[in-house]
């Protein structure tokens, strides 16, 4: 497998990326998917905030 030389950020590379928009991605990533879990779980407390105001509004709609 090939492995990287570690990139010195003095001076410009040509293997370093042209394009801003593209995601850097490490070369260890000892994360093992716990990035993906924390926001798992973000999204899932936004999720459910949302429905509570969305149910509470609407609650509030008919009962008047």
């Amino acid at each position: 497998m090939l492995r990287m030389e570690p990139l010195n950020s003095t001076y410009p590379s040509a293997a370093a990326s042209s394009s801003p928009l593209e995601s850097h991605v490490p070369s260890n990533s000892s994360g093992n998917g716990n990035e993906y879990f924390y926001i798992l779980v973000v999204m899932s407390f936004y999720g459910v905030f949302l429905i509570g105001i969305m149910l509470g509004y609407m609650k509030s709609k008919r009962a008047g």
